[in-house]
């Protein structure tokens, strides 16, 4: 049995296609969901009387339900072994209009393909699709005390182009789509009952974010840390690894971009292990003040807003965690966690708990903690001065090493504070915690609200351990650029 996105990920990748059908990983949701989408789409569209599809259900019985109701929910086709599904089916004159709700701001025109594909299963058994609508979250949306579901979707006959607005007909789409099924199924029927495919290492494979997949595929753990598979940005790494080359001082000069990040990196390989731009450290460090708070967030996203004054896409902050450095004085540590509607308690204490000068450093805070507090000020104006200032007192612990200011080989091409972390102490690692990333954090946030006391109270302990390891390593890091330089003096 093959479904739609199994011939989806096929084009991608045969063994991208192979290892999701043969090797399934957990699913967790990006979006926090306190009430399934589909719930809330029938909601809004309001139909008392309906049929509904449901898994297994062939062809006869998606018929039986077509003739009995006007409208119908998940109506389930196949066409030679490929099931697909259409959302919501509403009876015209003329046929069926198919509508599609996304879990999205902007469905984009490519989705039309999908709708092309559905058109011919339906067509295949004598069920004609008339007209094409989608449904989306209205991204302008801003929640008052109720959720307002007729402001808070759209519904159109139109998709988005990439600039994000709405352009062609839905009908434009499907007629300019080229779209060959029966071809497409018998491409991908034998990748997905043959033995798993060749393994190919190509661009594809980390564009954009590294595929799930990438470590089942190659194991780079015997990889020297200075591997050419490393190097940031290069569009012939992968040439030269095939070529074996393996360490990046033994790249071709031609075939160095001259990237900034490229350049500590080949020095780090020809010299040792490390490049330091001492003078350019120096005055990136010249520019902190005492006393130093070192900050971070965690943070969930909510797909449809929970709480007044959010938007659809909308984050909440349930977590801050906060060590504060005065000259002279031991480190101590601040932190904050809260379920439900925290938003305000967040603000308030961070203000109350964070010193009223000095440098801030964050890692990576453009589209993180800085934002976060942005949107803050937006939902909660009466503190949008104080939020203003303490994001004009950050300072981005990641610009050092983004910059190429600072390269060590065992960063091994990443850049994240866990992978820089292990160059400046061996002390404190990750791996062991409950909670050992962002969405281990999430994850466990989610499950917080609907736990007994003692398991709240463990949850509490592994989110509060992980991110104030977050802002110590933040601390241990700044230490480490400051005892780099002393060496050098």
């Amino acid at each position: 049995m093959l479904h739609v996105s199994d011939l989806v990920h096929a084009e991608k990748c045969e063994a991208y296609a192979w290892n999701c059908a043969h090797r399934k990983l957990p699913f967790q949701s990006y979006y926090h969901m306190d009430v399934p989408f589909s719930a809330l789409w029938k909601q809004y569209l309001g139909y008392q009387t309906y049929g509904e599809g449901h898994v297994g259900q062939t062809n006869s019985d998606t018929l039986s339900l077509l003739k009995k109701y006007d409208v119908v929910y998940q109506a389930r086709f196949e066409y030679r072994g490929l099931r697909t599904k259409i959302p919501v089916l509403i009876r015209k004159d003329q046929g069926w209009l198919a509508l599609y709700p996304h879990l999205s701001a902007y469905p984009k025109e490519e989705e039309a393909r999908f709708m092309k594909l559905n058109d011919q299963a339906a067509a295949s058994i004598g069920v004609t699709i008339c007209d094409h609508e989608i449904l989306y979250l209205n991204k302008d949306y801003v929640r008052q005390d109720e959720l307002d579901l007729s402001q808070c979707f759209l519904r159109s006959k139109q998709l988005f182009n990439h600039r994000n607005h709405l352009n062609k007909t839905i009908q434009e789409c499907i007629d300019e789509t080229e779209l060959d099924l029966d071809e497409w199924i018998d491409k991908t029927k034998p990748i997905l009952e043959g033995e798993r495919p060749e393994i190919k290492r190509t661009k594809a494979c980390t564009s954009g974010r590294r595929c799930v997949y990438y470590s089942y595929c190659f194991d780079e753990s015997k990889e020297p840390d200075d591997s050419v598979l490393f190097l940031t940005t290069s569009q012939y790494k992968l040439d030269a690894y095939e070529k074996g080359i393996r360490h990046i001082k033994d790249m071709p000069i031609d075939q160095l971009e001259g990237f900034r990040l490229q350049y500590s990196q080949y020095m780090a390989s020809r010299n040792g292990g490390q490049f330091a731009d001492r003078n350019a450290i120096q005055s990136w460090l010249s520019h902190i003040q005492y006393p130093i708070s070192y900050l971070d967030f965690e943070w969930d996203t909510f797909a449809i807003p929970p709480y007044r004054g959010m938007r659809p896409f909308d984050v909440l902050c349930f977590q801050y965690s906060l060590h504060i450095e005065e000259k002279d004085k031991p480190l101590r540590h601040e932190d904050f966690f809260e379920s439900g509607d925290c938003r305000e308690a967040f603000v308030k204490s961070l203000i109350e708990k964070i010193p009223a000068s000095g440098t801030i450093l964050v890692y990576n805070m453009e589209g993180a903690e800085k934002l976060r507090l942005t949107q803050l000020a937006e939902q909660f104006p009466q503190y949008a001065e104080k939020l203003k200032t303490i994001c004009g007192r950050m300072v981005d612990l990641s610009k050092p090493f983004e910059a190429g200011l600072l390269y060590d080989n065992r960063m091994r091409g990443h850049y994240s504070l866990k992978s820089i972390l292990p160059v400046f102490s061996d002390q404190y690692s990750y791996q062991e915690l409950p909670v050992s990333d962002g969405m281990d954090a999430v994850q466990a946030y989610r499950e917080f609200a609907n736990a007994d006391p003692e398991k709240q109270t463990k949850i509490r302990e592994a989110i509060r351990t992980y991110c104030s390891l977050d802002t110590l390593a933040e601390y241990i890091v700044y230490h480490g650029l400051l005892d780099l330089n002393k060496e050098e003096n």
